[in-house]
């Protein structure tokens, strides 16, 4: 047998040999670094994974990590939102993409084939995720960024020293799923001054906050007095807490409000036996005083 013929045999077992069964895959894995391998979420799970994002009219979801499409699609085809999947895998953008058109919903949704870590989702009002623990922890300080109250639903894995807002098991066939839901909190952290109207004349105030995540403790400085604070929670952006005016056992303050950057604006309600005034409350952060909350 010639050179020529020997040469072309090879290169035809070759070809024969790199388009055996399996291979597809793995030349597109040598091609494509997942991060996560490809476990779809079962549709019970599924199931409160929405429920806990209480999806509404003007929500945006994002799933991080789309794999098939599914939570992206279920979410459009019950709530008739907006949905966004991203995924690095072409793979699976494409058979999202198919499901998509089958489902009837391919005009709500969109797939992108990228990088989570090197993707804008900050529009997001929902993000849904089926990732690792370790993925998840990369994620953290970005999600912690998003606009408060955004929901983050995690399928299975947690968020390490941040603490669920909320949680749930659902078993499937022989297997416990977990599901966690947090709520992205404003951050409160650092010094706020108002003035606020008692007695009759107008008081200083002061607060110093301590943030960890969604859990806040401080000091609430009236004039020269001052009140420890027990640990409240910020809800999203809402913000509420009560003390006692100090030297006095009957005077309660009930302040509540939302933030919105440096700024805290509610109502302060002045209660005193069965009587009970209300009055605004604005409240400014100094410059400088804020804090990072993802201890």
């Amino acid at each position: 047998m010639g050179k020529t013929k020997k040469t072309g045999l090879l290169l035809f077992c070759l070809a024969m040999l790199l388009s055996g069964p399996g291979t597809s895959q793995a030349l597109r894995a040598q091609e494509v670094r997942l991060d996560v391998p490809f476990v779809p979420t079962p549709y019970e799970v599924i199931e409160d994974m929405l429920r806990f994002a209480d999806l509404k009219k003007g929500d945006i979801l994002y799933d991080l990590g789309c794999g098939d499409g599914r939570i992206v699609i279920e979410a459009a085809r019950r709530a008739g939102i907006r949905a966004v999947g991203i995924d690095i895998d072409p793979e699976r953008i494409r058979e999202s993409r198919e499901n998509a058109r089958l489902a009837g919903v391919d005009n709500l949704v969109e797939f992108r084939r990228a990088d989570i870590f090197e993707s804008d989702f900050s529009e997001a009002t929902v993000v849904t995720m089926y990732l690792l623990p370790g993925i998840n922890l990369r994620l953290r300080p970005t999600i912690l960024k998003l606009r408060p109250g955004t929901r983050i639903i995690s399928h299975q894995f947690d968020m390490d020293d941040w603490q669920a807002d909320r949680m749930t098991y659902v078993p499937v066939d022989l297997y416990v799923h977990t599901v966690f839901l947090w709520i992205v909190p404003a951050n409160i952290s650092g010094t706020w001054d108002w003035t606020l109207d008692l007695k009759q004349k107008k008081a200083v105030c002061r607060l110093e906050v301590k943030q960890t995540y969604q859990f806040y403790k401080g000091l609430l400085y009236i004039d020269d007095q001052v009140v420890h604070l027990p640990e409240a929670k910020v809800e999203g952006d809402r913000v509420e807490f009560s003390a006692f005016l100090p030297g006095s056992d009957d005077i309660e303050l009930i302040f509540s409000g939302k933030t919105d950057g440096d700024r805290l604006a509610g109502t302060v309600t002045v209660r005193q036996g069965q009587k009970n005034t209300r009055q605004a409350w604005k409240a400014a952060r100094r410059e400088g005083t804020s804090e990072r909350i993802d201890y």
